[in-house]
């Protein structure tokens, strides 16, 4: 997987496991930075110190402030997450077979801009106050990134293990644990973005890519044989798949995850020449021999030079193409979404001009839509009510106004379906039928049933929570009591799945908004 989010749950072990050997230093230890405002503002930059790394893994701040709490006579701390992040199989072969040092740079540019918006948009802690517990946004974080170069089967897999210490400081300067939940949430969002800004630096280095699904690219030149050739750590998970009798694309990401784990190989140490020596032996076998490896490189720095010499006629361009991919993600999430996340804004854009523009260019495009008033701030509240940095369209907002006004409109204008005898008595016959079949309803069931069959108005509005069951209950005893009036029932629902769903709840026809309005 692209990025994998985990908890740590042991400090001295992680503080061991992540400065591990690996070929790319002199001295033996991974290459490392401390990332982060929370970072800096313990002073903390450049290499990451294995005593300061240790600290607060165990979650001393300082020697008058630790984080967790006392159990059972015992200190306890969660250390952190690790999020990790692997580069595209063809820009590790480019990177360690090819020798091209740039894409390593490429692929720290890009992990580390990814962090950033996470920290900035994902960072938060959870506060106890009179008894109750809110979420507060901090947009901090203290993140130790280690650089690895090889999967265990000893492939080239350019990756980064990102350590998310478990610390945060709150609008008060106070340090506190991390609250999680987004990471996990949002990790394929995340994977999805540093693919898009990995894919921009490594097409700014001159290098054509080929696009697949998800924001997943390869380098173009590389033929399938030499990425399966350098392949066998997926090649394991596959076959592990298969003995289950599933795929990869069928597989959940929990099963996925499970594998990998059990086909884990033992960490062995190989000295790099060596390493360099047989990978490049498998390539020549694969097809791609030295003189197509040094080719592939010197094409890039080709493109790269006659694109510096229009870099400076180009700038308009990229800003009218991140205002046009920021206009595309906006309307694609608008269609579902009245308000939608600034993160999943950012990784709609970025699907739509991948390789093309900048995460920062994206940034930009989205002020420039705020400030013509094609995007406006809102607060977004994911589905168990934690809030995040929003957005909504201009044209969301024009059809929210008119549907208030056409609600407004429709006041009092209509004779009710039933008197407020027989909606009672309706009620009581659907619920003594719902009860021979084992449901019981529920008072708030009840009441917006006896409402709407009673209401005056042209408009009416129900909202209920997926699984509570109103569909069966409350508007399938609304639409039978109306067509026993007389009244034809038309049943819509905004996608083809909802709309099965609607339809045998109602035991008629239903059909998708947008089938409706074309029909």
């Amino acid at each position: 997987m692209v990025a994998t989010v985990s908890g740590l749950t042991n400090a001295a072990q992680a503080s061991a496991y992540y400065e591990a050997d690996d070929y790319y230093s002199e001295d033996g230890t991974a290459p490392s930075v401390w990332l982060g405002k929370g970072a800096a503002e313990l002073g903390l930059s450049g290499d990451v110190d294995q005593e300061a790394f240790t600290r607060l893994l165990h979650g001393q701040i300082a020697k008058d402030q630790r984080l967790g709490t006392q159990r059972d006579g015992e200190w306890s701390h969660r250390p952190g997450w690790d999020l990790t992040f692997s580069a595209p199989k063809s820009v590790s072969i480019m990177a360690e077979v090819a020798g091209d040092r740039r894409l390593i740079e490429a692929h720290e540019a890009a992990v580390q801009r990814t962090l950033a918006l996470a920290e900035q948009h994902l960072a938060a802690t959870r506060i106890r106050e009179d008894g109750e517990v809110r979420r507060e946004v901090t947009q901090n974080l203290v993140i130790a990134s280690f650089r690895h170069g090889t999967s265990r089967a000893l492939d080239p897999q350019l990756h980064s293990h990102n350590v998310i210490l478990n610390m945060t400081q709150d609008q008060d300067g106070h340090w506190r644990s991390l609250e999680p939940r987004a990471l996990y949430q949002l990790q394929k969002q995340l994977g999805a973005l540093y693919r898009q800004e990995l894919a921009h630096e490594v097409t700014e280095l001159g290098y054509e890519i080929t696009k697949g699904k998800d924001s997943s690219f390869e380098i173009a030149g590389l033929s399938p044989e030499s990425l399966e050739a350098f392949s066998q750590r997926a090649q394991a998970i596959e076959a592990q798949l298969a003995e289950r009798g599933k795929s990869r694309a069928q597989a959940s990401a929990a099963e996925k995850q499970t594998i990998a784990l059990d086909t884990r190989q033992a960490k062995e140490a190989v000295p790099q020449a060596e390493l360099v020596q047989a990978w490049r032996e498998a390539a020549d076998s694969a097809g791609l021999t030295e003189e197509k490896r040094r080719q592939l490189v010197a094409e890039a720095q080709g493109r790269l030079t006659a694109h510096a010499d229009q870099e400076s006629s180009n700038v308009f361009g990229r800003e009218l193409l991140a205002d046009q991919a920021v206009a595309q993600g906006a309307a694609m999430l608008g269609e579902r979404n009245s308000v939608f996340a600034t993160t999943a804004l950012h990784e709609a854009a970025g699907r739509f001009a991948l390789g093309a523009v900048s995460q920062a260019e994206i940034a930009e495009a989205i002020t420039r839509a705020e400030t013509t008033g094609e995007l406006e701030r809102r607060t977004y509240l994911d589905y168990r009510g934690a809030a995040f940095e929003g957005m909504t369209t201009a044209t969301n907002i024009a059809n929210e106004m008119t549907l208030l006004r056409l609600e407004e409109d429709g006041r009092h204008k209509i004779t009710p379906i039933l008197s407020p005898l027989d909606a009672g008595k309706t009620v009581a016959q659907a619920e003594q039928r719902s009860a021979l079949k084992g449901h019981a309803w529920n008072e708030e069931q009840r009441a917006a049933t006896a409402q709407i069959l009673t209401s005056t108005n042209q408009t009416i509005g129900l909202q209920g929570y997926a699984g509570t069951t109103k569909t069966s209950t409350v508007l399938a005893t609304v639409a039978k009591s109306a067509e026993l009036q007389g009244y034809r029932v038309t049943a819509l629902a905004p996608t083809a799945s909802a709309a099965q769903v609607l339809g045998d709840a109602l035991d008629s026809r239903a059909d998708t908004l947008a089938r409706h309005l074309l029909a």
